[in-house]
């Protein structure tokens, strides 16, 4: 390899992580993808002369099902595209952070962050196998599969069956990363020198990748909702929107529950020191005993701090973050149920 290729691969590699250390960038990244994928839709519609016959219709029409999907899974994919850049970075930042808490040694912490930061045996790959048959299954002809029909094949098709091969062969890979990035949060969890009762924000950014995992899955169904715009509520919606809410809640509580038992054994055995040290000082006050006055001294400080331990929260979220999941949720269910309202600003959009 010449010295050129190597300085232009030097510089390529500096400006990406340059860009990644942007706040901005997973969102220019999810954009691009949305509209790089829609641009192509409408240059596959054009070449085949059904693009005249989308403009002239309302985007909620019952013939434009074909159009509506294909824009959704565009939306969908470039949120998936930069919602996976976006919990990458942060989750690097995240677990950087959390070194100084940890048992381990600096270098071992590094390695941690390392096969974060780089999961280059990573098994993503099988997830996206996984993913994308059911990808090719949700593509339906009437009320089957179209690869189980026998209805002849069309462009509509042919586009709908690509696209769908791609968006959930990344959240296959996305799904398994995931549980990879909670194996190695849960060995951190394992590996905190103590949970410091009296300081639990310090543990604040465990709460924050699950908040992050519920805006992926949840804001994923929030975009799918624009295939139901105009479409009567019917068990199917409830049942979609029951599953969404629940996987979103899963997937935020489900990285915390081993620090939550930690939380839990730490509290408990701390509240058994401090209440036993209060028996003692009341055996002492009641005996009128010579350490009487002592004991007098320390017993407001002992049920204050009683107080304190009792009241430290048993997950490691604080009050933001349970603010932000409930809006999230109602954002999420309310997308659902006021789908027309977007189908009417898309309908706008679309002419």
């Amino acid at each position: 390899m010449s010295g050129y290729q190597a300085t232009g691969r030097t510089l390529i590699a500096r400006l990406s992580q340059a860009a990644e250390a942007k706040s901005i960038y997973p969102l220019v990244l999810g954009c691009v993808v949305s509209a790089g994928l829609t641009t192509l839709y409408l240059l596959w519609e054009s070449a085949f002369g059904h693009l005249h016959y989308a403009a002239n219709h309302a985007f909620t029409d019952p013939e434009m099902i074909g159009p509506r999907i294909a824009l959704t899974v565009s939306l969908l994919t470039g949120f998936v595209v930069g919602g996976a850049a976006y919990g990458h970075r942060e989750t690097i930042r995240d677990a950087e952070a959390l070194g100084p808490l940890l048992r381990g040694s600096p270098r071992e912490h590094a390695a941690l962050v390392d096969r974060l930061r780089h999961p280059i045996r990573s098994r993503a790959w099988i997830g996206s196998v996984v993913a994308i048959p059911l990808g090719l299954l949700v593509v339906a002809s009437r009320s089957i599969p179209y690869l189980l029909s026998d209805e002849p094949w069309n462009h509509d098709m042919v586009w709908h069956l690509a696209s769908n091969v791609l968006l959930f062969a990344l959240i296959g890979r996305h799904a398994v990363l995931t549980f990879e990035t909670n194996a190695i949060f849960a060995e951190m969890a394992r590996d905190l020198r103590h949970v410091d009762l009296l300081h639990p924000q310090r543990l604040a950014r465990f709460g924050r990748r699950g908040l992050r995992s519920a805006v992926f899955w949840i804001g994923g169904s929030s975009i799918a909702s624009i295939i139901f715009v105009d479409q009567q509520f019917s068990w199917l919606t409830g049942f979609l929107i029951t599953g969404t809410v629940s996987v979103g809640t899963i997937a935020f509580l489900l990285p915390l529950r081993g620090l939550h038992r930690r939380i839990c054994a730490e509290k408990e055995t701390e509240l058994e020191r401090v209440r036993e040290a209060i028996h003692r000082d009341r055996e002492a006050l009641l005996s009128a005993a010579p350490e009487a006055a002592a004991a007098a001294t320390r017993m407001p400080g002992l049920l204050a701090y009683e107080h304190r331990i009792t009241s430290v929260h048993e997950w490691p979220i604080d009050t933001p973050e349970v603010a932000r999941f409930g809006l999230m949720l109602v954002i999420g269910v309310g997308s659902w149920l006021g789908g027309a309202v977007v189908g009417h600003v898309l309908d706008a959009v679309w002419h």
